[in-house]
């Protein structure tokens, strides 16, 4: 019993200087749909998040991430200073498909290896409560919702003042549908 009493206090008395943190990332990439990729085209994703630091290397996240088609346009002039801007459709994922929609909750556990005072690596692993859409015209070709895998790794650097600065490579698995980004976000933490 003393033993235990003793490592609780010593967890009770980690100083954990800013354990709130908000953070907002935004970025693209690729999404492969039933083994298939979308042939060029792209993906963007924003993600707004809050973590609580519960001991020193450990946070627990929730967020939310919505990510939609980046379409291809074709401009041609009319006349002059007249434009028609028209999307490409493209087959997206050997599927005649004009509009993808995704939103998540995120639910993850998050781990830091610090490098420096101000530099640090970290990685987030956890579970998206997705839902996705692909459309052709206003209608719906698959409409899925479920619980996937959400994977994120990437580098922080964190300012005295509490704003921060991170770069990372994030990974949704929903179901039939991946989604791989790059993403550049800021954060604050108090």
């Amino acid at each position: 019993l003393s033993v235990s009493t003793f490592s609780f206090n010593a967890f009770a008395d980690t100083d954990l200087e800013s354990p709130h943190t908000v953070g907002l990332n935004s970025g693209g990439g690729g999404i492969e749909y039933k083994g298939k990729g979308t042939d060029g085209e792209g993906v963007g994703v924003s993600y707004l998040y809050y973590n609580y630091q519960f001991s020193p290397s450990y946070y627990l996240e929730v967020g939310i991430a919505g990510a939609e088609d980046i379409n291809d346009w074709k401009c041609t002039e009319k006349s002059d200073n007249n434009w028609d801007c028209l999307a490409d459709y493209d087959n997206k994922f050997d599927l005649q498909a004009d509009h993808f929609e995704y939103n998540a909750v995120i639910v993850a556990l998050k781990t830091d290896l610090s490098l420096s005072k101000r530099n640090r690596l970290y990685a987030k692993v956890g579970a998206a409560f997705y839902d996705y859409r692909i459309d052709l015209d206003h209608t719906r070709i698959a409409d899925e919702n479920g619980t996937g895998l959400f994977l994120e790794a990437g580098w922080e650097y964190r300012w005295d003042n509490g704003f921060g600065l991170n770069t990372s490579l994030q990974h949704q698995g929903a179901g039939d549908l991946d989604i791989d980004t790059f993403n550049i976000g800021i954060s604050y933490a108090f």
